[in-house]
């Protein structure tokens, strides 16, 4: 399946790397005058979670980048890895040239799918996010790949897209975790972080966040109001099992917490980008905000932690 990856950003990368790999032919599209910059390649550091996969491998990944799209190109997959707050200007660039592609979207989606329906027939697109993640350390992509990908439809109706989508990353051996309701794992997701994130934002370094028990109280109810927000948004909380470790008490949370930043390698890979990211933390948060106030739910914990995310 003749795919394109937007951008050179970790996540495009290492998907880009692992279904070459497989022997899916993989292109990059890079903006006017970054193609030169790949000329050589890059090179992974990778923590490889799939299985039967070598686990720790440093590999280097000779990817094909491109300036410009035409319907010619023949792409039949276009993956689309941004941050939330480029993907609709990636969509109305790509949209109009790109003849029948199918589009698999990555973001962190908190406003739904209203603006990409304006663009694109829900039949030409499969909603999902990754599982991986990392930073670029001295030129090195420093990440982890995980065994699966997480992917749905709009609607929750299995289709010949989703199936496709599951297809193309079950050649690399990365299996398909499908949702009922994608927007609804997404934004459970998105408040399951944002608390988080911004608290980190305050040090922008793991070690002295780690150490800050009171800003770790915070993060912790501001992610249950972020939660409830979900809850207040029409999602029912019990479909997701993984939301029940905020429902630990603070004194079982913060050891656990800590424990899994200081020790769980895939979990400091996977956050690695928090640091680099900011802005879209500051755009994910604003757009949450603004859910709130339409939905007239105050979150004072929210706030508070939000004040990190201010630009220094």
């Amino acid at each position: 399946m003749k795919t394109l990856i937007v951008g050179t950003g970790v996540i495009g990368v290492i998907y880009g790397w692992a279904l070459s790999e497989a022997g899916v032919e993989v292109t990059h599209f890079v903006r006017q005058g970054k193609r030169a910059l790949f000329h050589e390649g890059v090179t992974l550091d990778l923590l490889d979670e799939r299985k039967g996969h070598r686990k720790k491998n440093v590999v280097p990944y000779a990817l094909e980048c491109v300036e410009q799209v035409s319907p010619a190109d023949g792409y039949e997959t276009i993956i689309v890895p941004t941050n939330s707050y480029q993907t609709e200007q990636v969509l109305k660039t790509l949209a109009p040239v790109s003849g029948n592609a199918l589009f698999f979207i990555m973001a962190a989606n908190w406003q739904g799918a209203d603006f990409i329906d304006r663009l694109l027939p829900r039949e030409r697109y499969v909603m999902g996010y990754p599982d991986g993640g990392g930073t670029i350390r001295s030129g090195v992509y420093w990440t982890n790949l995980g065994s699966e990908i997480h992917l749905g439809n709009v609607d929750g109706k299995p289709n010949a897209s989703l199936e496709k989508i599951k297809a193309l990353f079950a050649r690399a051996d990365i299996q398909p975790d499908a949702h009922e309701n994608i927007l609804h794992w997404l934004w459970v997701h998105n408040a399951m972080s944002i608390g988080i994130w911004a608290g980190f934002a305050k040090y922008r370094e793991v070690k002295p966040f780690l150490r800050d028990r009171a800003l770790l109280v915070e993060c912790y109810a501001s992610t249950k109001e972020l939660l409830e927000l979900c809850r207040r948004r029409g999602v029912d909380l019990k479909k997701y099992p993984e939301t029940g470790t905020f429902n630990l008490p603070t004194w079982a949370f913060i050891p656990l917490f800590r424990w899994l930043y200081t020790h769980n390698e895939s979990m400091q890979r996977f956050t690695a980008h928090a640091a680099d990211s900011l802005e879209e933390a500051r755009d994910n948060y604003a757009n949450i905000m603004q859910t709130a106030n339409e939905l007239k739910f105050d979150m004072p914990h929210t706030k508070t932690v939000g004040m990190n995310l201010q630009p220094v």
